[in-house]
């Protein structure tokens, strides 16, 4: 019995050096890691989120440009540097262009998508859909996104007269949805009066991961070897039939053609009447050294797949921003005061209603919505996988194919060595003079080089919209529940968001009150 007990310590220990020691070997410093689980057993159990394990690790390691990380016994690395984070996003792109998102499309078709698909396919779709993102599409879509405004006044304004304490997570919720609705699938959802609708059960199939997903996720992590567990998708069922139905109902009625509406459905309609969509290949050459052209066809699923990730990117995270820029502006009356100034300034230009040109001449609203992206990031982190050997020549650290690196977005944020006292709310970090001082890699919500969020640009006309109509009518005070500080949900998937509410009272402006903020 001796014997067999200390032939299974003598294994446990074998398996141990073998498995962890790597980044030990090359002299890279790591949190101890735990037979198994490694250093990502609290994710695991839900005991803290991704964004959150890896800034507990970036501030404990604060000396350091790289820090060892083991998910279950898979070495990762986390990149603390902005100096090597741009040499990975951009100067040196081709050799970490795959996101890695584990995922299989065969088993899987919506990971067909722009976001979550790597290689030549990524570099297709995203040249093709790029159209979907320029400043003249938006402003065509804008009628759209103005009824979306409109429809968030009438539902604040009958909260404020009812003298109710409003959830400003619910109510930007309801608003991004009618966006997503309008401009993404063609359809007037209605959300933000019924909150019991379809997309508020799809928001929350995507978004929030339940036990059967954190099981699977967990062995999937602590046994990425084992293909016979990648059989089974992570993904409910319910969200694929979902999408598919609904881009069957839109298709329908336009008759499988585009029809002048301007929405993201549109630009997919367009793709799949050309058939086969063609693009070079980033890494195939031809005999004389240049780029093999590749193609798909768009077919249905591929368009199902876009239309998914256009929801699932830009509702999540447009929804969290926007409510903790609410949040933000209840605790700080000085800053909401000049607001409104700028939104009464601006708007009285333009018959004082909300359109494209004036949503883009509120610098100083826009100032404040990025100052409290940077406080609360809904991506806290991003990932890219190296493609081949690759030498960060700081270090003289060589990165093996195949790893996984983690860009911890949320905390460069937050960084004292780059923020002067990161916690406080102070917009004036972002007027030019400010960015144009700091470094371009400490501020990547959106990510950057040419994986970045394509619809960055959309998000932000579509956040500053929603935060105009909102501040345009009422003044915005926290309630006697409102914390300044609020709590992150530890078992948030994809992105980051907020655990429970963030109440305030909405006041209806006018000209006696509208400077007191």
């Amino acid at each position: 019995m001796l014997v067999l007990f200390v032939s299974v310590i003598l294994l446990v220990l074998i398996l141990y050096l073998r498995n962890y020691t790597y980044w030990m070997r090359r002299n890279v410093k790591c949190e101890l890691p735990i037979p198994l689980f490694g250093n990502h057993y609290e994710v695991l159990l839900g005991l803290r989120s991704d964004t959150e394990k890896f800034t507990q690790l970036y501030e404990k390691y604060k000396n350091e440009k790289v820090i060892g990380y083991y998910r279950g016994s898979t070495p990762e690395l986390i990149i603390r540097d902005p100096g090597i984070i741009k040499n990975i996003l951009n100067v040196d792109f081709l050799n970490f262009h795959w996101r890695g998102a584990g995922r299989d499309p065969k088993i899987e078709p919506l990971m067909l998508n722009v976001f979550s698909i790597d290689g030549d396919l990524w570099k297709l779709l995203r040249h093709n859909l790029s159209s979907a993102f320029t400043s003249n599409k938006i402003r065509n879509m804008f009628p759209l996104i103005v009824k979306c405004t409109d429809k968030l006044q009438d539902v604040a304004h009958e909260l404020a007269t009812n003298d109710k304490d409003v959830n400003a997570v619910d109510l930007m919720v309801r608003f991004t949805m009618e966006f997503i609705g309008a401009c993404g699938f063609g359809l007037e959802m209605n959300t933000i009066n019924v909150e019991k609708s379809l997309f508020l059960k799809l928001k929350e199939m995507i978004f929030t991961k339940s036990k059967k997903q954190m099981v699977l996720l967990a062995l999937r992590q602590l046994f990425p070897k084992i293909n016979f567990l990648k059989q089974f998708p992570i993904s409910d069922g319910e969200i694929k039939s979902t999408i598919l139905d609904i881009m069957k109902i839109v298709r329908e009625q336009r008759n499988n053609k585009p029809v002048g509406r301007n929405d993201f459905v549109d630009i997919l309609l367009e793709l799949e009447n050309k058939k086969i969509i063609q693009e070079d290949s980033l890494d195939m050459k031809d005999q004389n050294g240049f780029p093999k052209k590749i193609e798909v066809e768009m077919s249905p699923i591929l368009s199902a797949a876009q239309l998914f990730i256009f929801f699932a990117a830009g509702f999540e995270t447009a929804a969290t921003a926007t409510s903790c820029t609410i949040h933000n502006l209840a605790f700080h009356p000085e800053i909401q005061s000049k607001v409104h100034e700028e939104i009464d300034s601006v708007l009285s230009k333009y018959d004082n209603k909300i359109c494209y040109d004036s949503v883009t001449k509120m610098s100083y609203l826009e100032m404040v919505f990025k100052e409290s992206m940077r406080i609360f990031s809904p991506g806290g982190c991003t990932t890219r996988i190296c493609l081949k050997n690759y030498t960060i020549p700081e270090l003289n650290l060589t990165i093996e194919a195949g790893t996984r690196l983690i860009i911890p977005i949320q905390s460069l944020q937050m960084d004292a060595k780059y923020y002067d006292n990161p916690t406080e709310f102070r917009p004036e970090r972002f007027s030019q003079e400010s960015i144009e001082k700091r470094n371009k890699y400490v501020y990547i919500p959106f990510g950057e080089g040419p994986r970045k969020c394509l619809g960055e640009r959309l998000g932000l006309i579509e956040s500053l919209a929603g935060l105009v109509a909102l501040l345009q009518k009422f003044i915005i005070k926290p309630t006697s529940s409102s914390e300044k500080e609020f709590k992150r949900k530890k078992t948030a998937y994809i992105v980051q968001a907020v655990e429970g509410a963030l109440p305030v009272k909405l006041i209806l402006r006018n000209k006696t009150n509208s400077k007191l903020c």
